[in-house]
């Protein structure tokens, strides 16, 4: 949730910021993109840890689409959006800030399903005896200092 906090906080304060935007804040956004990219492989951990090692292979392929046509919808979104605002393709800071908020909505698609998924993993793990701490508690007992 970090990690998408790095990407979304950033995009809302560009999105809702009274007239140009500093450059420090577009550097900052950059950056939150730039880590979800790494971060991301995360998508992998989910069918790694539950699935049969034979749907491996499918399941890093969906991963990897998934991610793919995300950011080319991404794209396309905002380029329809600055489209339908300004047909004759002169843009303004407003039309910019409109056709980059169209992440703002799949992103949070993409936050309620990674909640739900982890949830109904977790709970699959826990039925078979795996048991998997919250965050907190490992930070708390000072397990993370032992990865």
């Amino acid at each position: 949730m970090l990690i998408v906090a790095t990407i979304v906080v950033p995009l809302l304060a560009l999105v809702l910021w009274p007239g140009n935007a500093p450059m420090w804040s577009l550097i900052v956004l950059v950056s939150g993109y730039s880590i979800g990219g790494p971060a991301s492989s995360v998508g992998f951990d989910f069918p790694r840890t539950d699935l049969a090692k034979h749907r491996l292979g499918t399941a890093t392929g969906a991963v990897i689409m998934g991610g793919f046509i995300g950011a080319l919808v991404a794209i396309l979104l905002i380029g329809v959006v600055l489209d339908l605002l300004r047909p004759d393709g002169d843009y303004d800071l407003a039309s910019f800030r409109l056709a980059f908020a169209v992440q703002l909505p799949p992103l949070a698609i993409g936050v309620v399903g990674m909640l739900m998924t982890r949830r109904n993993l977790r709970r699959r793990m826990a039925v078979q005896g795996r048991e998997v701490p919250p965050w907190r508690e490992v930070w708390r007992s000072g397990r993370w200092r032992q990865l």
